[in-house]
């Protein structure tokens, strides 16, 4: 009996160990132990001001996103203890990694470059904000942790292969082939989810409408495009091209970033007042030029943002109201002279008729019909 329940319990610690291990052998390493509480997906708590907070962690996930070689105190390095206080502050995008080093420089690896530039665009903003601030997008509004290459499965057997001659370590060569392939490949947002991005806030009409009465109790107005932008973009040749879904068209960052340096401008984001927005009256010809190759001064001084309102552009108002009459009366004319012209074959005894397709027939002298 002793023997049966030794084996017995021999076979119940075996499983407990397989299953706290198990998450471990086909996920990140979790050598802090952060997955004894967050692999539960029940892990969460509701705030003090009703939202569902969820802290559950998908190691599976995790393993294939960009984070995944940096351990979880690097960022929440303000837990000091487990299990750990209250969290209040939260994680920041300018924190150090103290445990990924840059190998260019050799220092600590740190977003804090791009956050400063960030901080000093049209968008900047503490990651705890109130009032008008919070509207703005953070870090994480537009970066959401994306997978590396979420259509392989692994890497290539034929490029690691070359890989490990040199580097040696298998588990290096395909740790960096997942890092560097994802940059090297084309991954930047298409035209259609740039727009859509861009719209989750330039389309709240509430927001706009908070910005506005706030700009004119201060005094400082805002700029004309700014309660528009989406939709006369909508409206104008490049959002309806990009909405019938040609994505070579121009999105909002094809114009409002600097071409140059893409990949910094984008977080650098400035009102076409400003100098150095490159939709600025002294950067747009080379902006523009960048797609119209024969674009002159008078072609930039074209408003892609104009909208119909007359005060704003009083002669696309009133072009688009005779257009529109043109049209209205247009179609009258036609459907008119169909109507006169369908009552006189009908007084000459012609009847419209579904034979052989659609026409107009008669009896003939000779009893056969006639197609008119």
């Amino acid at each position: 009996m002793q023997v049966r329940f030794s084996k017995f319990m021999l076979r119940c610690l075996i499983l407990l160990v397989t299953a706290t291990t198990a998450p471990s052998l086909w996920a990140f390493i979790d050598e802090e132990g952060c997955l004894l509480c967050h692999k539960y997906p029940k892990m969460g708590r509701i705030t003090e001001d009703g939202q569902r907070r969820s802290y559950y962690v998908m190691p599976h996930v995790f393993n294939k996103t960009v984070h995944r070689n940096v351990p979880c105190r690097d960022c929440h390095n303000y837990i000091k203890e487990l299990p750990h206080k209250e969290v209040t502050t939260g994680v920041t995008c300018d924190t150090e990694c103290h445990s990924v080093k840059n190998p260019a420089t050799g220092k600590n690896f740190s977003h804090k470059p791009i956050v400063d530039v960030y901080e000093k665009s049209a968008h900047g903003r503490e990651k705890i904000a109130e009032g008008l601030d919070a509207d703005m997008p953070y870090c994480v509004t537009c970066h959401t942790n994306p997978l590396y290459n979420p259509s392989e499965e692994k890497p290539p057997k034929r490029i690691t292969d070359r890989c490990v001659v040199c580097h040696e370590e298998p588990g290096f060569v395909d740790s960096w082939y997942d890092h560097t392939s994802r940059r090297v490949r084309e991954v930047k947002r298409n035209s259609a989810e740039i727009v859509a991005m861009c719209s989750a806030c330039h389309s709240d009409e509430k927001l706009i409408d908070r910005h506005l009465a706030a700009a004119e109790k201060k005094g400082e107005p805002l700029g004309r495009k700014f309660q528009n932008a989406i939709e006369s973009y909508d409206k104008s040749f490049h959002g309806k091209v990009v909405s019938y879904g040609y994505n070579e068209s121009a999105n909002c960052l094809d114009c409002h970033a600097n071409y140059e340096n893409y990949y910094m401008s984008v977080h650098d984001i400035r009102p076409s007042r400003d100098p150095q927005s490159s939709v600025s009256a002294e950067n747009r010809y080379k902006t523009c030029k960048r797609c119209h190759v024969y674009a002159n001064e008078d072609y930039v001084a074209i408003d892609p943002h104009s909208t119909s309102d007359p005060v704003d552009n009083a002669f696309r108002h009133y072009a688009e109201i005779i257009y529109n009459w043109v049209g209205y009366v247009v179609i009258t004319v036609f459907l008119g002279l169909a109507l006169f012209e369908t009552i006189g074959r009908r007084r000459d005894g012609v009847n419209w008729m579904i034979r052989d397709g659609s026409s107009w027939r008669r009896k003939s002298r000779r009893g056969r019909d006639r197609l008119v």
